[in-house]
């Protein structure tokens, strides 16, 4: 008895440029609309609103963090090495791949970013623009990186007990 083979069919692929940012775009709209949030984050305490899928997908950090909670509506405390200042223009970005800056928050985001581990932001951006904004007659120096990943790591795990 011999099967007959199934007809092929061809497959083919369609691939939407707009459907990342547009779905980025309707989560941004929920977040500032505190619809489906399903974390709260707290910062110098101020409390922000956001979705764990979101923050996990953008920062090292929150995926360690979210991965153990459980509840819905949970509470993240940030640490103080995290400034309001940094983490605003952060949580942005997250929702929406544009990161705003100025000479009086460039430092706090970096620091935060390079703290929470944040992914698609170059260091070398930072070290690109920091001169920029910080010329040698400046009073205020430029820091350089003040956390190791290897250092928030052990705290996060510690964090965690």
């Amino acid at each position: 008895m011999s099967a007959m083979a199934a007809p092929r069919s061809s497959v083919f692929t369609f691939e939407s440029s707009v459907h990342s940012s547009h779905v980025l775009s309707r989560l941004d709209e929920q977040r500032r609309r505190d619809t489906l949030c399903d974390v709260t984050v707290v910062v110098e305490g101020h409390s922000l609103r956001a979705h764990r899928s979101v923050l996990a997908s953008c920062s090292e950090y929150f995926s360690h963090r979210i991965s153990s909670l459980t509840q819905h509506g949970a509470v993240i405390s940030l640490p103080q090495e995290v400034t309001v200042a940094g983490f605003e223009p952060l949580l942005k970005f997250a929702y929406t791949s544009k990161l705003l800056f100025g000479k009086n928050n460039v430092l706090e985001i970096r620091n935060s970013a390079s703290f929470l581990g944040f992914r698609d932001l170059d260091e070398s951006c930072f070290d690109f623009l920091l001169p920029k904004f910080f010329s040698s007659n400046d009073s205020a120096p430029v820091p350089r990186k003040t956390c190791c990943k290897k250092i928030c790591k052990r705290q996060l795990l510690k964090g965690r007990h």
